[in-house]
């Protein structure tokens, strides 16, 4: 199942972490907000530096004022 972002939004999301070995392997983190450049969205691990799995993502509503 992917996750079709709208470009230019921001969004609530789950995101798990599946790299192996990684010691935040399985875990899931709570990204809020996050900001989907051009209709894609990217959650990367602190420790691994590598892409987590999102698991799911919530329009925010009303959207932040970009400053």
């Amino acid at each position: 199942m992917s996750i079709e972002f709208e470009p230019a939004k921001w969004y609530a999301v789950t995101a798990r972490d599946d790299t192996e070995g990684c010691p935040n392997e399985g875990q899931e983190f709570e990204v809020n907000p996050l900001y989907s450049n051009a209709g894609s969205a990217h959650v990367e691990c602190g420790l691994c530096r590598q892409d987590m799995t999102i698991l799911s993502a919530t329009l925010l509503d009303p959207q932040p004022e970009m400053p």
